[in-house]
């Protein structure tokens, strides 16, 4: 999967924040960090990857090439696990 841009949504990323402590910069450095990728429901997919020392769990939506975030928050170790066996 090729992802050029990423968008997020200034709701979003405030909501990401407060709720789950990630920054946005932390979910723009798994996406340029090689993430593993699934499918999801709904038309979303989910990025699993590395970022400052943890592991984040992103779902979006993608629109062409773009990825619009609509959550993400740090990996459990169920997903960690998947990460690494993906490798």
């Amino acid at each position: 999967m090729i992802i050029k841009a990423i968008k997020i949504e200034p709701e979003t990323a405030i909501k990401i924040f407060e709720k789950h402590n990630v920054l946005q910069e932390e979910i723009e450095d798994v996406f340029n960090d090689k993430p593993k990728f699934k499918k999801a429901g709904g038309g979303q997919y989910i990025a699993i990857g590395s970022s400052r020392n943890r592991y984040l769990t992103i779902f979006f939506r993608l629109d062409g090439n773009e990825a619009e975030i609509t959550t993400a928050y740090p990996s459990d170790k169920c997903q960690i696990k998947s990460y690494k066996k993906m490798k």
